[in-house]
């Protein structure tokens, strides 16, 4: 079973300083057929217009990380964290017992944009940390973050059970990508455009795959055009959010 959810599908928040988009329900857009996908509870794509930015605010319980697909982002939190984000650079907090943080367009003349996704942890109130990485941009395809049972120095170590990737094709190649029997897949295009199981992806796009999956699947992604995705696997016993 594979479910294909249009960019214009999803929801969104529209301020002078801000443009988001949000997969999944978040803030003041509610959708009770869309609360997440397993412990994937938020993806959004965020343009953020010169010095404009989110000010100090707090999370508690999530695992949030940040990509920046444009320009440079400073973030600063109540834990003595300070740091300025380019182009490319992974940003992962893990919220816990709770955490303040802001996060601002670092140039007064260009826009800056990040996605943002957040994962549910396995457990609550446990001690927050931050970690910023940049990984292999010649790397076609990256993993990003994993649960405990994927133990890795390389990537971000999740308090769930997900695996997290990057995609990176130019115009003309392809790859493909195992994914595990009984696991559950979703792919989410952030710029470009990729062909997948006869489905095209553009812009914001996202196609679920499961959750009934037959064994060793295996994903052929094609780019149309230069593109960036992130995958998000997770164990099909995580069945996706359908209440609040």
């Amino acid at each position: 079973m594979h479910k294909h959810i249009r960019a214009n599908e999803r929801g969104s928040t529209l301020l002078p300083w801000l443009r988001s988009y949000h997969s999944f329900s978040f803030n003041r857009y509610y959708d009770p057929a869309r609360m997440g996908f397993g412990p994937l509870r938020v993806v959004n794509q965020d343009w953020v217009a010169p010095g404009g930015g989110f000010s100090s605010h707090s999370h508690r319980d999530a695992l949030i990380i940040s990509l920046v697909t444009h320009g440079e982002m400073v973030h600063r939190d109540n834990a003595g964290h300070e740091r300025l984000l380019g182009t490319g650079d992974y940003q992962y907090m893990s919220a816990g017992s709770g955490i303040r943080h802001s996060e601002f367009n670092a140039s007064d003349t260009e826009p800056m944009e990040f996605v943002q996704i957040w994962v549910t942890p396995r457990h609550k109130n446990t001690a927050p940390a931050y970690q910023v990485r940049h990984f292999d941009d010649a790397a076609t395809l990256q993993p990003i973050a994993a649960g405990e049972m994927d133990v890795d120095t390389k990537v971000f170590l999740l308090d769930q059970d997900i695996r997290i990737w990057q995609l990176q094709l130019n115009a003309g190649e392809h790859i493909q990508q195992n994914l595990p029997d009984q696991w559950q897949r979703r792919v989410q295009l952030v710029r470009g455009e990729i062909t997948l199981e006869n489905t095209r992806l553009r812009p914001g796009d996202a196609l679920e795959f499961g959750p009934d999956l037959y064994p060793n699947q295996v994903t052929t992604y094609r780019a149309n055009s230069n593109s960036l995705a992130l995958i998000f696997d997770i164990p099909a016993h995580h069945q996706q959010r359908t209440t609040p």
